[in-house]
C-alpha cells in the first residue's frame, strides 16, 4: 500500500514540475533570442521536447495508479494538463 502511495505521489508531481522546467525553459530562450530563435534549435528546445514527451507516460501512470480514488485525483490531473497546456501555449504564443 505505501509502494503506491509513494508512486502515486511521484506520478502526480513529477509532470507538474516538469512543465514548470519546461516553461522556464520557454522563457529564457525568450529572453535569450527574443522572439527570433536561431535556425539551429538550441539545447532549449531539446530540453523542452523531452520534457514535455516524458511526462506523457507518467501521467497515464498517474491515471492507472490513482483511477479507484479518482474525485480526488481530478485536481492534480487538472494541474497536470493545464500545466502542460501553458508550456505548449507559450511555444505557440511566442513563435518558437
Amino acid at each position: 500500500m505505501m509502494n503506491s502511495r509513494i508512486a502515486q505521489y511521484v506520478t502526480g508531481v513529477a509532470p507538474i514540475v516538469m512543465s514548470l522546467i519546461a516553461l522556464a525553459v520557454v522563457i529564457e530562450g525568450v529572453l535569450q533570442f527574443g522572439s527570433h530563435p536561431p535556425a539551429d534549435e538550441g539545447w532549449q528546445a531539446h530540453v523542452f521536447q523531452i520534457l514535455m514527451v516524458v511526462q506523457m507516460p507518467l501521467i497515464l501512470l498517474f491515471v492507472a495508479i490513482s483511477w479507484r480514488t479518482s474525485r480526488r485525483s481530478l485536481p492534480v490531473l487538472g494541474a497536470q494538463a493545464l500545466l502542460w497546456m501553458l508550456a505548449v501555449g507559450a511555444v505557440g504564443f511566442f513563435h518558437l
